[in-house]
């Protein structure tokens, strides 16, 4: 029981020993002091010196801002106008057929766009590419291989629609 006492003695001096030393060394504006302006305002610049000229010349007379007649319409400004959005019609999906074995990967994306998936890797010293095309939230998709930039094998799949009311987990829709 003493020892534990003892032990809650020094906790509570420790922690009083700790308010107090912060209370010591922190701002003193927290406490009611009057706050001081850490800001310096800058001094007022001094004003130019003024020069007296002793030469004069003829001042030319000001001439005064030509208005247009009221009963005149001016016709308003050209206006900036943004041209019309064109929207081209959305490239071919590609499907098996369409792929020509060998044929060069730029042509398979000049003519059916740009992939939805791409990937990259290394075999055996090959650059193989993997296009996947995909159209109806991923229902429809043609993946496209491609070998050092030609194409090695093409293949498409197509899922069938869900039928309603099932209460199948969706894998078991696909079997």
């Amino acid at each position: 029981m003493l020892k534990d006492s003892f032990v809650l003695t020094v906790i509570c001096l420790v922690v009083v020993g700790a308010i107090f030393a912060w209370w010591t060394t922190s701002s003193p504006h927290y406490y009611g002091a009057p706050v001081e302006s850490r800001f310096l305002e800058p001094e007022p610049a001094p004003a130019p010196a003024v020069v007296a000229k002793t030469t004069h010349r003829v001042l030319a007379p000001v001439a005064e801002p030509v208005a247009p007649p009221r009963d005149i319409e001016v016709p308003p400004s050209p206006i900036a106008v943004s041209p019309a959005v064109v929207e081209h019609d959305p490239p071919p999906f590609p499907s098996v057929e369409q792929i020509a074995p060998g044929a060069h990967g730029d042509a398979i994306t000049g003519k059916y766009g740009n992939p939805a998936l791409s990937a990259v890797t290394s075999t055996g010293g090959h650059m193989v590419e993997t296009f996947v095309y995909a159209r109806d939230r991923g229902r429809s998709s043609t993946v496209i291989r491609l070998e050092d930039g030609k194409v090695a094998s093409a293949f498409s799949r197509t899922q069938p629609l869900a039928p309603t009311g099932l209460s199948a987990p969706r894998r078991w829709h696909n079997e």
